[in-house]
């Protein structure tokens, strides 16, 4: 009986990491989150690495004088921060924006989201996969969920 816990323990944690490292919307909540956490009030881009890689990347504003890079762990812990003043008015999406745009995402058929960005010009970029695994990449204009843009790579 031990034996048969010890493997379906074993099995899990095997399993897990891969699963995290899929994506999915519950881990973009998870690294918003942490983003918000560290205090990032404007995302500029939020960017998870599905090659082999669990790293996560978030770009975006602090305090309105610091714009932040964090390369983040699946579990929420930064590897790395790189923080510069930088001059302008920060600009980017809040958290609750950055799920509006996710959710637009999704209910366009996207299951597995990979990254977000927002341009300097205004456009959100929202690339991930459809459930039978095609790449679709889908663009907005900042204030509108109505989809500018729908491309799928056969």
């Amino acid at each position: 009986m031990k034996t048969i816990i010890a493997l379906a323990l074993a099995g899990g944690m095997i399993s897990a990491p891969a699963a995290m490292a899929m994506g999915s919307f519950e881990d973009a909540e998870r690294i918003l989150k942490a983003g918000s956490d560290y205090g990032i009030t404007q995302f500029r881009s939020l960017e998870f690495e599905y090659e082999g890689y669990d790293d996560i990347e978030l770009e975006g504003w602090v305090d309105n004088d610091w714009y932040v890079e964090l390369d983040m762990n699946d579990d929420g812990s930064i590897e790395r921060e790189q923080r510069r003043k930088h001059g302008g008015e920060p600009s980017g999406l809040t958290a609750e924006e950055v799920r509006n745009y996710l959710k637009a995402a999704q209910t366009e058929g996207m299951d597995r989201p990979e990254e977000l960005k927002v341009s300097s010009r205004g456009y959100i970029e929202v690339e991930g996969n459809d459930p039978s695994g095609q790449e679709l990449e889908i663009d907005f204009r900042v204030g509108d969920l109505t989809p500018v843009r729908i491309e799928r790579d056969d």
